[in-house]
């Protein structure tokens, strides 16, 4: 994401939503610390704060991160080290190749969800 791809979703979606005063929680992303850009477009009306979650420790806070994204990245890591072990013909790195895997994966996980 871009400064200005920030700046443009925050005068066009963020802010019209927001009533009085928000309060943005943005992780440690070098896009989010210039807040003179965001400040220039928000409305004068509303009370904007932006706290900025330091670096590293996203990953610990974020309720996707530590449960639903933490098992997904373990088991893609599971199966591409799996292929890598077993000297499978298979180049993990290309596209289509880690598309494939990205359905895989979504589908085991959505059977689990099922049951």
């Amino acid at each position: 994401m871009t400064k200005e791809l920030f700046v443009e979703w925050c005068e066009k979606v963020f802010f019209p939503q927001m009533d009085g005063h928000c309060l943005f929680l943005a992780d440690s992303w070098p896009t989010f610390a210039d807040q003179e850009a965001v400040e220039e477009v928000k409305p004068e009306e509303l009370e904007y704060e932006m706290i900025t979650i330091p670096p590293k420790v996203t990953g610990q806070i974020q309720p996707l991160d530590v449960l639903c994204f933490r098992m997904y990245k373990g088991y893609f890591r599971k199966v591409s080290n799996w292929i890598f072990l077993n000297d499978q013909p298979v180049q993990v790195h290309h596209r289509d190749v880690i598309l494939k895997l990205h359905s895989l994966i979504y589908q085991q996980f959505t059977s689990l969800w099922l049951v």
